[in-house]
């Protein structure tokens, strides 16, 4: 028998699959820790010898479920066995799997006596050092890691590859590696400058942290790392790495003269291209970055993928490519079912699934009450599992769902367990939020006692606060939206679920269930992670039951788009007539695409999405096309800088500037001090309807919305922009009672309206408006009277308007903390080095200022003294 036969023998019903089957499921009930559950009172009995002798065959396989029991078998000898020689045995096989972080956890919780090398025989010993140095990733002369197998055989790829693509589950630690390798590249001086695209705001702050920590390790202390997309970063002799969603990577692009040529791209939650709207975005940004440097090195990173190297066909002829699969995981995470006792509301069951629709008991639980609604249902199944841990998460599919679940398990929580003395970091948070936000935010009183809630249109500030928080365990249950599969990288230890969908009414694919599902299980913080899901059996709130483990299909949505051809031509044959009412996002988004293709091409023979249809479908929507783009007078840069944003209808707009009847000076927005601004900004939002699309219609629409971008503009904080639709709605009722106006719904309709309107159609079209304006000015021959600092995308973006409160948040504060600064600031053009100054004087402290905003800016000295920007004393 071949090795390779043993270990399929071994998982198999003839060799020991009961003993290992019956293992999880013991290790599965203990891992909620002691009287959590009601456990069977006969508790079976484990032959650790011959499990860990198992163990030890099935990790050298590189097969995913022979690893996953070798690991599991590993992590429960450490954990639960009784005896110092299987714990230490367990070590040995962590060793094996090159797990060492779990191996440096078991040490930390004491479950494992240091120097488990030196207790163990010669030869061992020999193995133990050759696998360690197998295992090792040389960052510098005098600093490695010690990475898994993926890890390892990523770092050794990226030598060759031009074009790589990387997948793995989410906590096999690829981003880490990642980063750790761009480092190298500029640390060998291999790259002067690159780009970390990244979905989400949530994630390019994350990333930003992680790399102005990790530059130090490199001796890199002078590498500019920022998120601000300014013309002076391109035409810097300084290396940089900039950390921008595809939005803002555009921005940058437009910036220069010609797009700036990186040495690096790198493209994280690379599946993402098959979104809608923001896929098509992410796709042509990318694009554009190897047409201006056709040798950039590109590397994608996805999540469990199925088909990794389609990202790859557009690499040029000569380049080396790559593609480093993984699907093995780093921690044991356990699928449960969480069902109530028939007829005893308060009694529920908790079993595990092994994935093929078999359920095993692992015991009971009570709840605190009856559960009389969802929400309460939800509470109590997390207060049960979760009294005895921290890292609960509870995933809910809207944000105020998210609010009333935390409340409710505020309540839950025994309140003699808390004393007047609230911890200090919980207690800041708290006051926090009561300044930055509003006095009545529910988070104000809720999160004094460990509860939080997370979703995506809260300030980063307060947000990146919940998630250090909940990584700590001071936060022990955190209530989140969807905001965690859209790229935050917030691990927990336990996550409850009841029939999650994606936004609101649209079902949860099985792909983005497992990447929510890959929080569970924290790599060197967590043994295990649990799944829990509730209600499963019934068909309304599961239809199609349990999510079956598969791995994300890769598709560009370009490529899904046109593969139905005929819904695109019919779209395209009606195209030109079509009045901005009848657009479909969707369509028009790729027809954008296309058009500005073939205009800049001549032909579509070469686009990505055409070479894959057949040559007949090809010519046709090109002669579809190519009626639309004659008499285009529109300059080809334009029509780069600003995709999903059609040709028509760029080329409409100019028409309406040049049919105007007034002044040209008149189609220009106010400054935002201005006292007619918002007036101007609802005739340039009108326009924008009439011409573009109708992101800011009804007509009863465009007031708030003009009135939402001027004050996100002029620098307000959130607090006061709540603070004024609070006083609009107690108006509108003759000023209504406290009790009468409803404070939470205000207080989220304010922040969403700042990320849809303000943040996102407010810069993108302002800046196609502005960016044809000018061409329109250049035409009548009056330049000079265009002014030359109108950056709207780029203030918007940020929701500021002077470059010094710019200076603040390329510094690095957020832009909660830059505004709060910039009432202090008489003079509105500093640059980074003078408000850095005024920062090191500490006259800021003698304000009232939230303390995270003092804290932010403390850290941003301390880092800027670590990059000798600043003298230390």
């Amino acid at each position: 028998m071949s090795l390779s036969q043993l270990q399929e023998w071994l998982v198999s019903d003839a060799g020991i699959k009961d003993k290992l089957d019956g293992l999880r499921i013991w290790s599965a009930g203990l891992s909620f820790g002691a009287n959590t559950l009601e456990l069977d009172e006969t508790q079976p009995t484990h032959d650790w010898q011959k499990l860990l002798f198992a163990a030890s065959i099935l990790a050298e396989s590189n097969e995913r479920s022979c690893q996953e029991y070798a690991l599991m078998i590993a992590q429960s000898a450490v954990c639960y066995s009784d005896e110092p020689i299987f714990k230490d045995a367990g070590g040995l096989v962590l060793s094996r799997l090159s797990n060492y972080r779990t191996i440096e956890l078991a040490k930390t919780k004491e479950l494992i006596v240091d120097q488990l090398s030196e207790r163990v025989g010669v030869i061992e010993q020999l193995l133990w050092t050759k696998r360690r140095l197998n295992s090792e990733i040389p960052i510098n002369s005098h600093h490695s890691l010690s990475g898994n197998r993926f890890q390892v055989n990523l770092w050794e790829e990226l030598a060759n590859a031009d074009w790589l693509s990387a997948t793995a589950p989410t906590a096999a630690g690829k981003t880490f590696i990642i980063l750790n390798w761009l480092l190298t590249q500029f640390s060998n001086g291999k790259c002067h400058s690159c780009v970390f695209v990244a979905p989400t705001r949530a994630l390019v702050s994350e990333i930003e942290k992680q790399l102005n920590d990790l530059k130090f390790d490199h001796d890199l202390k002078e590498l500019k790392v920022t998120s601000l997309p300014l013309k002076e970063l391109a035409e810097s002799e300084t290396p940089f790495i900039s950390v921008f969603t595809q939005e803002r990577l555009h921005i940058f692009l437009n910036a220069s003269k010609s797009p700036h040529k990186f040495d690096i791209a790198i493209i994280d939650e690379a599946q993402k291209v098959s979104d809608e709207r923001r896929g098509v975005i992410l796709q042509d940004a990318l694009e554009r970055v190897v047409r201006a440097n056709p040798d950039c090195r590109v590397v994608f990173l996805s999540p469990h993928s199925q088909n990794p190297e389609d990202l790859l066909q557009d690499a040029p002829s000569a380049a080396n490519r790559a593609v480093v699969p993984s699907t093995s995981s780093t921690v044991i995470q356990n699928l449960l079912v969480a069902e109530q006792v028939p007829r005893q509301t308060t009694q529920w069951t908790l079993s595990l699934s092994d994935g093929q629709g078999n359920l095993e008991k692992l015991g009971g639980f009570s709840l605190l009450d009856r559960p009389t609604t969802i929400k309460k249902k939800m509470a109590f199944i997390a207060l049960a599992l979760g009294k005895n841990s921290s890292g609960t998460l509870i995933y809910v599919n809207r944000a105020d769902d998210a609010e009333r679940i935390a409340a409710l398990i505020y309540e839950g929580l025994d309140s003699s367990e808390f004393s007047e003395v609230v911890d200090s970091e919980l207690a800041e948070l708290s006051e926090s939020c009561k300044k930055i936000i509003h006095p009545k935010y529910q988070l104000v009183p809720i999160v004094k006692r460990g509860v939080a809630f997370h979703y995506g249109n809260m300030p980063s500030i307060v947000r990146e606060e919940i998630e250090r928080l909940f990584t700590s365990g001071k936060i022990r249950y955190l209530v989140s939206t969807s905001t965690l599969i859209e790229g935050v990288n917030l691990a927990c230890k336990t996550i409850i679920v009841r029939g999650p969908k994606k936004g609101i009414g649209k079902e949860m694919s099985p792909q983005d269930f497992w990447n929510l599902a890959g929080r569970a299980g924290r790599w060197g913080a967590d043994f295990n992670g649990n799944i829990v899901c509730v209600d499963v059996s019934k068909t309304d709130v599961w239809p199609s039951g349990l999510p079956q483990k598969t791995a994300y299909p890769i598709k560009r949505e370009t490529d899904s788009v046109v593969q139905e051809y005929n819904e695109l031509s019919s779209y395209l044959e009606r195209r030109m007539e079509m009045k901005t009412a009848d657009l479909d996002p969707k369509l028009e988004h790729v027809a954008a695409y296309l058009m500005s293709w073939q205009y800049r091409e001549g032909s579509l023979k070469d686009a990505p999405p055409i070479k894959k249809i057949d040559l007949e479908s090809a010519n046709q929507i090109e002669q579809l096309i190519k009626p639309m783009l004659d008499g285009i007078t529109v300059l080809p840069e334009i029509i780069d800088a600003n995709p999903g944003i059609s040709i028509v209808a760029l080329q409409r707009l100019l028409n309406y500037f040049r049919e105007y009847p007034g002044e040209p000076e008149e189609l220009l927005p106010l400054p935002p001090e201005d006292d007619d601004s918002v007036d101007q900004f609802v005739f340039i939002f009108d326009v924008i309807n009439l011409t573009l699309a109708p992101v800011f219609a009804p007509e009863t629409r465009v007031l708030p919305c003009a009135l939402t971008t001027w004050d996100w503009m002029r620098g307000k904080t959130l607090g006061q922009m709540i603070l004024a639709r609070i006083k609009r709605a107690k108006n509108k009722k003759n000023d209504a009672s406290d009790s009468e106006i409803p404070y939470p719904k205000l207080i989220r309709d304010t922040m969403a309206s700042v990320e849809e309107i303000a943040r996102f159609y407010a810069p993108k079209y302002l800046g196609a408006y502005l960016s044809v304006l000018r061409q329109f000015f250049h035409e009548k021959e009056c330049d000079s009277l265009f002014p030359s600092d109108l950056s709207y995308d780029l203030f918007l973006e940020f929701g500021v308007s002077t470059k010094t409160l710019l200076s603040l948040i390329g510094l690095g504060l957020s832009r909660t903390s830059a505004v709060e600064l910039g009432d202090f600031y008489g003079r509105s053009d500093m640059s980074e080095n003078e408000v850095l100054l005024r920062l090191n004087a500490r006259e800021w402290e003698l304000h009232d200022l939230p303390p995270l905003v003092k804290r932010e800016i403390n850290k941003l000295i301390e880092t800027k003294i670590n990059e000798g920007k600043l003298p230390r004393g």
